[in-house]
């Protein structure tokens, strides 16, 4: 994290090799995680160049985040370099994704509290770019979509006092350029 609250934006090569270590996944696994090309993780941590596109990171940090890593920033006064660590899962969630025709719906549990989460059909339509697609289309977008998603909603319930029985995503809780 880049301090209390705020999302991490971008990671190091070493980081996404090390959180891909303490989660035992290989590259490969990552790729279907962060729903990337293998190639990009494996010419990231190469160095063969210095990050992915931006929307490519995002996934890949959001995967991670969404699997329990805590990403820690370099503190150059305390001569700390970065690094990576397990952090306390505060968010549970179904895998399933409901729908009214138009919005999709998804149940979570944050630090023990059941909120209901609504996820608009222009976020849906802007994570893909694509706004004619049909219902299983936009459900797809979502589970491709599922950690930055996750990581979004998140995000907004930590600033929520008290948890919400229903709350509804906005472009605001996703990091700058996923759009």
């Amino acid at each position: 994290m880049n301090g209390p609250g705020m999302p991490t934006t971008t990671i190091s090569a070493t980081q996404c090799a090390a959180a891909r270590a303490l989660l035992g996944w290989t590259q490969d696994e990552l790729a279907r995680n962060a729903q990337v090309a293998r190639a990009t993780i494996a010419s990231f941590e190469g160095k063969a160049r210095i990050e992915p596109m931006r929307r490519n990171l995002l996934a890949i940090i959001a995967s991670f985040e969404a699997a329990g890593v805590a990403f820690v920033q370099e503190d150059v006064e305390k001569g700390l370099g970065a690094g990576v660590r397990h952090r306390k899962l505060e968010l549970e969630h179904k895998t399933d994704v409901r729908d009214d025709g138009h919005r999709m719906f998804l149940s979570v549990r944050f630090k023990g509290q059941e909120c209901t989460v609504i996820i608009p059909r222009e976020i849906i339509d802007d994570l893909d770019n694509d706004h004619d697609r049909s219902l299983s289309g936009r459900k797809d977008v979502i589970q491709n979509a599922f950690p930055l998603v996750l990581t979004a909603i998140e995000e907004t319930l930590r600033d929520l006092r008290p948890v919400p029985s229903r709350m509804t995503l906005t472009h605001a809780a996703f990091p700058p350029g996923t759009f």
